[in-house]
């Protein structure tokens, strides 16, 4: 009987043992980018970055499974190999986050000495960067997991004051304003002919249209993304930088574009790129808040509750908008496309009807804390309020 009891201890100790190498493992990066999820159910908060360093340790809570839902958490995949944009490494119980180019991005000092590092992830902004190691503890090797925040994209939120309710009519139609500028017959020439061509010939292109329009927002674009792409780093972040300058209406649109255009991935953590597209200052205009983060916005599903909504917003102006439902075995999904149009705080996602004419969902963006949030009214009985999810 002494034993089976001992034998009972025994697997009683390893069970345990599994279950905190398992909880510690790491689980995702929340949508927001303000905490992540360890095992399956605690939820974290980063310890912040401050000049280069982290003190102290992640505040962590065991949370229910709607709070978890609520985060829809992101599993991005691990910075590993040449092309890795963070590598992290141990001395002792000093933890060091180093970017592509080996400076140093974050150093934190862990409790414990830590034996080796598993794995590095970094958000899809390049704001959380979370770490899994393998530290010493009562004489045994455990995994932990530590989330650091590096302040980006940490901006002041706008002071728009959210509504009461969600909308129920259609936003009404603006007042006129002001005509565009009009377009050089001779610049749309060279513009629509640029378009169509490859490689060199494309820039030679776009250089000829910045010596006829040197503020022309699309070329200073694409003229940026060619030198990235041709790692002539200096001369690209140069070029975003003019477009930053640009007095042109869609300026704009084209310097949240390089936030996510694979030609620049590289610069993702360069601090002069990141001043030029405004990934770290709050959103000075509409079309920033909707579609600054990516143009994704998202809301979880709550079953025989709140449906699962995902709308997608894409710079010309069109949308995808899928709803899922699921209640007690029954499931249903559909998904909507059409046109988006945003004036002030107000979006009206358009539907074309097959007769004549559009269908409108109105929505308004609002603020809940320091979060953008986007309510809209489907039908009468139909209705979902999205936040941002980052690319």
């Amino acid at each position: 009987m002494i034993a089976l009891g001992r034998a009972a201890a025994v697997a009683a100790i390893l069970t345990l043992a599994a279950g905190v190498a398992e909880a510690d493992s790491f689980g995702g990066i929340a949508a927001n980018e303000k905490s992540y999820l360890v095992g399956a159910s605690r939820v974290c908060t980063p310890i912040v970055v401050t000049a280069g360093a982290a003190t102290g340790s992640p505040a962590c809570h065991a949370a229910p499974a709607d709070e978890v839902a609520r985060l829809s958490t992101r599993l991005p995949s691990a910075e590993r190999g040449p092309k890795a944009a963070l590598t992290a490494t141990a001395k002792g119980r000093v933890l060091t986050v180093a970017g592509a180019d080996g400076a140093a991005v974050a150093r934190w000092t862990s409790a414990d000495t830590i034996s080796s590092v598993v794995d590095v992830w970094q958000s899809p902004t390049g704001r959380l960067i979370v770490v899994e190691f393998v530290v010493r503890r009562a004489g045994r090797e455990l995994h932990d997991v530590v989330g650091l925040d590096r302040g980006l994209g940490r901006g002041e939120p706008p002071t728009t004051p959210p509504p009461t309710d969600p909308p129920t009519t259609p936003p009404t139609t603006p007042p006129p304003t002001d005509p565009p500028p009009a377009v050089d017959p001779q610049v749309a020439r060279v513009v629509a002919a640029t378009r169509k061509a490859k490689g060199k010939t494309a820039r030679k292109g776009w250089l000829i249209v910045l010596s006829l329009a040197p503020d022309h927002p699309e070329a200073l674009y694409r003229v940026a993304a060619s030198d990235a792409a041709a790692k002539r780093t200096a001369a690209a972040i140069e070029g975003l930088e003019a477009l930053a300058r640009s007095k042109a209406p869609d300026a704009v649109e084209w310097l949240v574009d390089a936030r996510f255009d694979k030609a620049f991935a590289k610069l993702v953590g360069d601090a002069r790129f990141r001043a030029a597209v405004g990934f770290d200052r709050a959103p000075t205009s509409t079309y920033e808040r909707l579609m600054g983060l990516g143009g994704e916005w998202e809301q979880p599903l709550a079953p025989c509750d709140r449906p699962e909504m995902r709308l997608t917003l894409k710079r010309d102006r069109r949308f995808t908008l899928q709803l899922r439902t699921s209640c007690q075995g029954s499931r249903d999904k559909v998904t909507y496309r059409g046109t988006w149009a945003a004036t002030g705080d107000a979006l009206t996602l358009q539907l074309p009807k097959p007769d004549v004419g559009d269908d409108q969902i109105p929505c308004l963006l609002a603020v809940d804390k320091d979060e953008d949030v986007l309510r809209c009214q489907v039908d009468e009985e139909l209705a979902f309020e999205a936040r941002p999810s980052r690319r």
